[in-house]
């Protein structure tokens, strides 16, 4: 295989390395290791690399860089001929790469990859996200939500939060802001109301489609999450597709039910509850006053208020 390497070096990690990974890089691929962050040249590094029979991308950075990374592979490498991801997590989020990670960082794992040793391989299908007026480009990612999940979110990106915490400290700050809010009548009934939430899902499944205010909406593309949190479940028969979980405004029994998902176990009782819905969707529309929010990047509610979630290109992801 023909490696390369992209490197965000505004990343939580290589912010901290003093260029010292970069440097090692370059000295082994040369022009395959390609400096990038989230912006306008990104397209242009990817068409290089293809124009150059590049088969393996290894993304150094969090989740940021690997959405980033995976919209803009997608958009010039051929569908059926997506070069394999080698994920080695560096940025401030890294949720991804608890589940389809490289298994080794920095010098090692280009070592490794240059060594040409065996490596086994993990399909995903990222998460397309569109917007039904066109006003933007679609992008993919992994892991993603909208109402409570973007209410929490903005709370985890503070600048007191987001600039001095790592993300665990930062994800463990919002659960304890979040959940102190909901001892106070006025917080307590702001979140728990939640946002407006039409969604219509493909292929149609038991309590697919709702309207009304939803507490809480996720959806992800991963087989797994950190820490052993696992909170979705499907019918028999849905094993294609992306996971969701929507939960409906003043949810019952939301104590009992955090309790069980942050434990990773779902009992028959939540499957059956009405407030929680989850399943397997190949396509879900979603009409909502929310921001969305995907793979920690925040995109504006659009006064047309609807947007598409699909199940997107397959692909490689190489780990030791």
């Amino acid at each position: 295989m023909r490696p390369a390497l992209i490197h965000n070096p505004n990343s939580r990690r290589n912010q901290q390395d003093g260029g010292k990974f970069v440097t090692f890089a370059r000295g082994k691929l040369g022009k395959f290791c390609v400096c990038s962050q989230h912006d306008e040249h990104l397209p242009e590094h990817i068409h290089e690399l293809k124009r150059n029979n590049v088969d393996l991308i290894m993304i150094n950075g969090g989740d940021g860089t690997v959405s980033a990374c995976l919209t803009a592979i997608a958009a010039i490498y051929p569908e059926d001929n997506l070069p394999a991801i080698a994920i080695l997590p560096a940025g401030n989020t890294n949720l991804i790469a608890s589940d389809v990670g490289f298994g080794l960082r920095g010098p090692a794992a280009v070592e490794y990859v240059m060594a040409g040793k065996a490596l086994k391989s993990s399909e995903r299908s990222p998460i397309r996200l569109s917007w039904h007026d066109g006003s933007q480009p679609s992008v993919l990612g992994m892991f993603g939500g909208c109402t409570g999940y973007a209410r929490a979110i903005r709370i985890a990106h503070e600048p007191t939060v987001i600039r001095f915490a790592p993300h665990d400290l930062a994800v463990i700050y919002t659960f304890l802001t979040s959940v102190i809010s909901l001892f106070f009548a006025r917080s307590r009934n702001s979140w728990m109301e939640g946002n407006y939430l039409k969604r219509e899902v493909s292929p149609p499944c038991k309590g697919g489609n709702r309207d009304g205010n939803s507490f809480l909406f996720i959806a992800t593309a991963l087989e797994q999450l950190s820490r052993g949190i696992w909170p979705f479940w499907s019918d028999k028969g849905h094993d294609e597709g992306f996971h969701f979980l929507d939960v409906a405004a003043f949810p019952k029994n939301l104590p009992k039910v955090l309790g069980s998902i942050l434990r990773g176990r779902v009992p028959n009782w939540l499957r059956q509850h009405e407030d929680y819905k989850s399943d397997r969707a190949i396509r879900i529309t979603l009409e909502t006053d929310s921001d969305f929010v995907l793979d920690g990047e925040v995109f504006p509610a659009k006064d047309d208020r609807r947007i598409f979630l699909e199940k997107g290109p397959s692909f490689r992801f190489l780990h030791v």
